[in-house]
């Protein structure tokens, strides 16, 4: 075990905490304090990633660790997967820090003092790390939680002026109180088990104990973590409205890692507290049901963010729906791990699509918060019946947000394809051994068309329409270099996460290679992993008799769409077609203006009408 690994989990942790009591000092200085708090957490972020990829590259993980504090014993494991969420949150909290420093200069914001906000900042990342670090369900596990809690509800409450935020924040504190309270009791209910005890030990408690108790206790943990993650029917108490009022970078934290944590405890449960002597035909019980959560909880969520005209909301019943894909995937997988052999490479396949999943939904999600935080910026507004036209007046920010909302429709070619692929594949490749699960893939594809056209209404009804131009009095222009250096960065890795998934596939290969468990007893094998190859072109899963019944190969997709682009293009050229330019037609009307414009309201009505069943409706929708 690198030495190096918990001395600069620990610097960076001081860092942060030290971040929260210097940066307060100077906030009357709002850009000088901005810039603290971004080096301050890229510099911890560095030490994290070091951590995380000494872990992921050396052969000593996983590391354990138990930290002395106060009297209290807490144990610390780092392997690769808590790695994996090290560099994540790193990753996000800096860009993010970095797009802090233009928009807390938003002139809605500047009767307000800085000083709870940079506080609060890099405390809320470092109960983000310290909970997928630590080892119990208890001590370590609820000053983590308090930590992340506490801090993210004064960041979501910021602007405390308007007693809806209020209220809202009010709600999420008490959600995830609530949440933190069903799995402490949890952990503390095992026999045998106190403050302190670490997860493997609870784990071979739990294999003592009769059916019905640990169901319960299992149901208790899961429920938290869901809770926390957004899962149906718990996500529509807190999440749209904690997302939707939040500061947009803050939104973009909220949605981009800290639903995370709530997956990376979901995952925990059920795949290193579930005990080894559990009985199989148990095991699988807990996987359907998991699935049938995460396939309600990814139709509904999608169907309500569908009818949301309130961008931020609807972003945020969106990442409903995606955090539905990921526990889908993880409650096929751990079905798939039971007696038939035959699934355990579809059960490999279904957690590579969880594990991309959360990648890519961390990348284009934040992203896409930190567009709407953009466009509310420049416009003042985030209703989309009150935008439109924002291309020609925004075109980086249009052209960002493009690649977002691609990403998170699932196109070919882009991030969420691959990801949405493989969890998808994983269903529908179960047949028979599995029916069940091909009636939840045909659901997941069904949705991800619903997805796409949330987001052709998103981004026409902000960049493509008309309708800024009437509503907003006030010079529309686009944002800073500062503001639109984050939005780059998220954007580039966005494209790399989807034009070369396999450096992602590799990277999920270290995972297994540095963790312990089922997921690396089971699918760890050379058998199991020879079924998954991949190389520059894209990602392939191959059958037991080694033909390639599913694949994701990107660039060939984009070279087809290129070559197909230049005929078209030498088509045109070869006819002689003339251009003309006529006045639109405007059905009537004799000028188009605000009374008589498509609203985003109108758009799919009939739709929303047909789906007014599941909830989250706006306006008669």
């Amino acid at each position: 075990m690198d030495t190096t690994i918990y001395p600069h989990l620990q610097t960076g942790l001081a860092i942060l905490l030290g971040a929260g009591l210097i940066t307060p000092l100077i906030a009357s200085k709002r850009q000088l304090a901005g810039i603290v708090n971004l080096l301050a957490v890229v510099l911890a972020g560095l030490f994290f990633a070091s951590s995380a990829i000494n872990v992921l590259s050396g052969p000593g993980a996983p590391a354990s660790f138990d930290l002395q504090l106060a009297g209290l014993t807490i144990p610390l494991l780092v392997d690769g997967f808590s790695a994996v969420f090290l560099l994540l949150i790193a990753v996000i909290a800096s860009v993010v820090a970095l797009y802090c420093i233009g928009y807390m200069q938003m002139d809605h914001y500047r009767h307000y003092s800085l000083r709870g906000f940079y506080f609060c900042y890099p405390v809320f990342i470092a109960g983000m790390i310290a909970l997928v670090t630590v080892d119990d369900l208890s001590t370590g596990f609820t000053i983590a939680w308090q930590l992340m809690t506490l801090t993210s509800f004064w960041l979501i409450r910021f602007d405390h002026h308007d007693p809806v935020i209020v209220r809202s924040a009010n709600k999420y504190l008490l959600l995830m109180q609530l949440a933190w309270a069903t799995v402490l009791t949890a952990g503390l209910l095992v026999p045998g088990c106190g403050w302190g005890t670490p997860l493997h030990q609870i784990a071979e408690q739990l294999g003592t104990l009769d059916v019905g108790l640990r169901t319960l206790l299992l149901a208790l943990t899961f429920l938290g973590f869901g809770m926390k993650a957004g899962m149906f029917p718990l996500g529509q108490l807190w999440l749209p409205d904690a997302h939707s009022v939040a500061p947009s970078p803050i939104s973009a934290l909220l949605s981009g890692v800290m639903l995370k944590t709530g997956i990376y405890g979901l995952i925990r449960t059920l795949f290193w507290m579930t005990p080894e002597s559990m009985p199989a035909h148990e095991l699988q019980y807990w996987g359907l049901a998991v699935a049938v959560i995460g396939v309600v909880t990814l139709f509904i969520g999608t169907s309500q963010s569908l009818k949301q005209v309130d961008a931020k909301r609807l972003n945020a019943y969106s990442s409903i729906g995606q955090i539905g894909y990921i526990i889908l995937a993880i409650g096929a997988a751990r079905y798939y791990l039971g007696p038939n052999a035959a699934l355990h490479a579809l059960a490999l396949l279904a957690i590579l699509g969880a594990f991309l999943h959360v990648l890519n939904h961390a990348i284009f999600k934040s992203l896409l918060f930190l567009c709407v935080g953009s466009v509310q910026y420049t416009t003042g507004t985030k209703d989309l019946d009150k935008l439109g036209g924002l291309f020609a007046l925004m075109p980086i920010t249009a052209i960002i947000a493009g690649i977002a909302a691609i990403a998170v429709s699932g196109v070919p070619a882009f991030s969420g394809f691959t990801s949405k692929w493989a969890i998808v594949a994983a269903t529908l490749l179960s047949g028979k051994a599995a029916g069940i699960f091909v009636i939840f893939g045909v659901i997941a594809l069904v949705t991800s068309a619903m997805t796409l056209a949330t987001y052709v209404k998103l981004y026409g009804m902000t960049f493509t329409s008309v309708g800024v131009e009437w509503n907003e009095k006030t010079k529309v222009h686009e944002v800073s270099q500062l503001m639109l250096a984050p939005k780059l960065i998220l954007a580039a890795v966005c494209l790399v996460q989807g034009f070369f998934p396999y450096l992602f596939v590799q990277l999920f290969g270290r995972v297994l290679a540095t963790s312990e468990g089922v997921l690396t007893h089971t699918l760890g094998t050379p058998a199991v992993l020879a079924s998954l190859s991949q190389h520059y072109a894209g990602v392939s899963f191959a059958a037991t008799n080694g033909s390639a019944v599913a694949f994701s190969l990107p660039l060939v997709m984009i070279a087809m769409l290129v070559v197909a682009l230049l005929a078209a293009l030498w088509l045109r050229r070869a006819g002689g077609a003339e251009e003309r330019t006529a006045p639109v037609w405007l059905c009537g009307y004799q000028t188009l203006n605000n009374a008589n414009r498509y609203l985003s309201s109108h758009i799919f009505d009939a739709f929303k009408k047909f789906m007014k069943w599941t909830g989250g409706n706006v306006r008669g929708a």
